[in-house]
């Protein structure tokens, strides 16, 4: 989590796991991250299968579920929203009145990954995908969220496992593979992250979050023309330019209708340029640019213009630190920085030092 948002990987290596040894601790306060689901779905709960699927679901247990019951629950979660404690109970409820619906297993423990309970929303995905009406076919969010939920227990192999299965799913392939990314970068496979970063930047030239990934992977690995060369392009971006709304958005009324919206946003930018509100290369020409502050440190620009390029997101690691694992939110620091160090809140609530050198 963006116009289309990274499920993002989550980082918490176990207490008898060693911290990476180029961490280190810079203080300690109370927790904030959370993980964020599907790319741009970010803080959604899961849906699918829905109330109907659902209830359906429920009338093959083995014993008779109490279908008003079970309806009430699902409706009470879904209108708990952001009220954390009242959509838990909601969801256990659910549980409690039909315990084989994979569907409200995994609206609880993607609940208790936005809540940070690592190890009890990885329980209840597992769960989730072990009553899954295919096996060969487990809901893809679901594996997905898996991953996050593995990833915050520091598992990074099974992580990537549930990552590639949920890839598999059309719908979800780019946001678990951007996932892969991030968690191949979180372990110091930084040619893995690019390679993976590269193959959707091949298919999808204007998902954003990956194109801001890929820059902090390459300063990371101190190839920081090649991270500058990735920074520019995400600023040239059409897609979203001068739009409250990204072009992704209108995916859905067809090909001619997502045509027309991209088409629509290139032609503002290129008339900004003309204009002389943006140059060529998509910065801003009246002083609130993305480029080096006095400081010598990127500076963002206001969100609210109607002149932003996509860059303008990135200003700050804000975007990106509730839904990426820190050492990549570290990177993305360091080259906001121009820095060759970078810092981020684990998911311990200790922010840390990461050094890039």
């Amino acid at each position: 989590h963006l116009a289309r948002a990274v499920a993002s990987a989550s980082v918490a290596p176990p207490t008898s796991q060693a911290i990476p040894k180029n961490v280190t601790n810079v203080n300690a306060r109370p927790s904030r991250r959370q993980t964020a689901l599907a790319l741009f779905a970010a803080g959604a709960t899961s849906l699918a299968p829905g109330v109907n699927a659902a209830v359906a679901a429920a009338g093959a247990a083995d014993k008779p579920v109490d279908m008003r019951a079970l309806v009430r629950a699902f409706d009470d979660a879904m209108a708990a929203g952001a009220d954390f404690e009242a959509a838990d109970k909601a969801w256990t409820r659910a549980i409690d009145i039909a315990p084989l619906n994979s569907a409200a297993w995994s609206n609880r423990g993607t609940k208790r990954l936005q809540a940070g309970r690592w190890a009890e929303a990885r329980d209840d995905l597992d769960r989730s995908v072990e009553l899954s009406a295919d096996l060969n076919q487990p809901d893809p969010l679901t594996l997905n969220n898996l991953g996050n939920a593995e990833g915050a227990l520091g598992h990074w192999d099974v992580a990537a496992s549930c990552y590639l299965e949920a890839s598999k799913s059309r719908e979800m392939e780019s946001i678990a593979l951007a996932n892969l990314a991030l968690a191949r970068f979180q372990t110091e496979d930084v040619d893995g992250a690019l390679k993976v970063a590269r193959s959707i930047l091949r298919r999808d030239p204007e998902f954003w979050d990956v194109r801001a990934a890929a820059a902090a992977f390459l300063w990371a690995a101190g190839r920081e023309a090649e991270a500058e060369q990735e920074w520019s392009q995400l600023c040239r971006s059409g897609r979203g330019f001068g739009a409250v709304r990204s072009a992704e958005d209108a995916r859905a009324q067809g090909p001619v209708a997502y045509a027309a919206r991209l088409l629509e946003q290139q032609v503002a930018q290129q008339a900004a340029v003309v204009a002389g509100v943006v140059g060529a290369d998509g910065a801003r020409t009246d002083g609130r640019d993305s480029g080096s502050g006095g400081d010598g440190a990127r500076t963002g620009r206001d969100s609210g213009g109607g002149g932003d390029t996509p860059c303008a997101m990135y200003r700050t690691t804000a975007t990106v630190s509730a839904r990426w694992p820190p050492r990549c939110t570290a990177a993305l620091d360091a080259f906001l920085k121009v820095r060759r160090v970078g810092r981020a809140m684990d998911y311990d609530g200790v922010v840390k030092e990461y050094n890039f050198l």
